[in-house]
């Protein structure tokens, strides 16, 4: 606990140095909302949709589920931040970078192509072909992918139940890799709100020997339901 209210505490004194004071105070007020001392965090609707932050629920593999705020939004990415400073930077709902796991992603090639940033287009037949970099020294392995489409899928958030249109991406090494590897293959989840076609809910794993990410963008959600009350409380399921 030390630590994290170290961690906490460092991260709060540059963001003071780059933002005015009003906006300082309204993210102080947000991470007492977000990182909460709890084995899962979880918010209200009502906390969400009073946010002046974009929130974001992450859970990586066993771990409990934590809070992100969006801190940036620049050049087309979404940067999050989480209280023990890892980052975790996306286009279009697609992870392109991360800081702080244990094995971070450098750089995912040709994210212009990603059919996941047009859902509609979406064709059994679709393929999509990039170059991965990992921190721990494997650059330019080739990942193919093939999508599959699933409509009227239900997800419940914040105890109500939401229709959805689920992707799903099969992905496969096209290289061999330096270590030893005994699977090539996996899938990645991508969850639209049927009727707005907004990505609601992710999980994304980012190589075979790496733990998945869910990710429920818990802002989103809020703004396509009404406005609740203060006793309206529950998490992503």
């Amino acid at each position: 606990m030390i630590a994290l209210i170290k961690t906490v505490f460092s991260g709060l004194v540059l963001l003071a140095l780059t933002a005015c004071a009003g906006t300082y105070h309204s993210y102080i007020d947000t991470l007492k909302l977000a990182f909460a001392d709890t084995p899962d965090a979880e918010l209200s609707l009502a906390e969400v949709q009073q946010s002046q932050y974009d929130l974001l629920y992450v859970r990586h593999g066993e771990r409990a589920q934590a809070v992100m705020v969006l801190m940036h939004l620049e050049a087309g990415q979404h940067k999050w931040v989480s209280a023990d400073n890892a980052m975790l930077i996306m286009e279009q709902g697609r992870l392109v970078r991360t800081l702080g796991l244990e094995n971070d992603l450098l750089h995912l090639t040709n994210t212009i192509n990603d059919p996941v940033r047009r859902i509609a287009s979406i064709r059994p037949d679709n393929t999509w072909l990039r170059l991965a970099d990992w921190h721990n020294g494997e650059y330019g392995y080739a990942l193919r992918s093939r999508f599959e489409v699933i409509p009227a899928q239900q997800l419940t958030v914040f105890q109500q139940q939401l229709n959805t249109t689920l992707v799903v991406e099969h992905v496969k090494y096209e290289d061999s890799a330096n270590y030893l590897r005994f699977d090539g293959n996996w899938q990645n989840y991508f969850w639209f709100d049927s009727e707005s076609g907004t990505l609601i809910k992710s999980e994304q794993t980012l190589s075979p020997f790496l733990q998945p990410i869910t990710m429920t963008y818990a802002s989103r959600i809020a703004r396509l339901l009404p406005a609740a009350g203060s006793n309206n409380a529950g998490g992503a399921q």
